[in-house]
């Protein structure tokens, strides 16, 4: 028997049992809300986005939205959540496999610029709206990537790839250039994923080599 999840889905209690029809339904219309709600949030932006304007772009009836979301903050928090996730995935697998401080910054940069250019859309869509949404963004994409950099860093530290750091400062300061970069990146075409990860890879290593010194010098 099927049951209804908090967010209005349908789930099937059975894992690994095949959803049927309402299931399937339920997830393509949940994904046709989030799929027009990132066009609609990237071309009018977050205040002036509507629930009415977001469904217009779907098939689907007026009432739907409620099925699936209580309100556009929720849908622009899953879609920001969903990206976050994949974001953070990649980039700790990438930096477990670094040997070296600059293969980590190297990979962790290389990561996530690719990322941003997969997913132009949704990239430009926090871009327009970044403004509108500061506590939204900070807390859903800015402070849990800070958070598993600064993890991943103490890991390598202990493993004695990584020097004594500051790794807080280090984990805000990388993140943040990797997001502006990111940004300025897709101002450009074509994309120089190759380009933009060494100038942030030599940028941070170099800073980082000042403010560590002898200790990171020596590696």
């Amino acid at each position: 028997m099927s049951r209804s999840s908090a967010s209005g889905d349908v789930v099937s209690p059975a894992a690994g049992t095949a959803p049927g029809k309402r299931e399937r339904n339920a997830i393509r219309n949940r994904e046709a809300i989030l799929v027009a709600a990132r066009e609609v949030f990237s071309e009018l932006g977050y205040g002036a986005t509507t629930i009415r304007a977001i469904i217009r772009r779907t098939d689907l009836a007026a009432g739907t939205f409620y099925n699936y979301f209580p309100d556009k903050e929720s849908v622009l928090r899953e879609i920001l959540e969903d990206f976050a996730a994949r974001a953070r995935e990649r980039a700790h697998e990438a930096r477990m496999e670094a040997h070296t401080l600059e293969e980590l910054m190297r990979s962790s940069f290389q990561t996530c610029f690719k990322l941003y250019a997969e997913e132009t859309t949704l990239i430009a869509m926090m871009a327009r709206n970044a403004g509108e949404i500061p506590l939204i963004f900070s807390g859903t994409i800015l402070e849990p990537a800070i958070a598993e950099l600064v993890a991943d860093l103490r890991a390598k530290e202990r493993e004695g790839i990584v020097p004594r750091l500051d790794v807080e400062r280090t984990a805000r300061v990388a993140v943040a250039l990797a997001h502006e970069l990111g940004l300025h990146m897709l101002s450009r075409k074509p994309f120089d994923i190759a380009g933009t990860t060494e100038f942030a890879t030599r940028f941070m290593l170099g800073g980082t080599l000042g403010v560590a010194g002898p200790a990171l010098a020596a590696l």
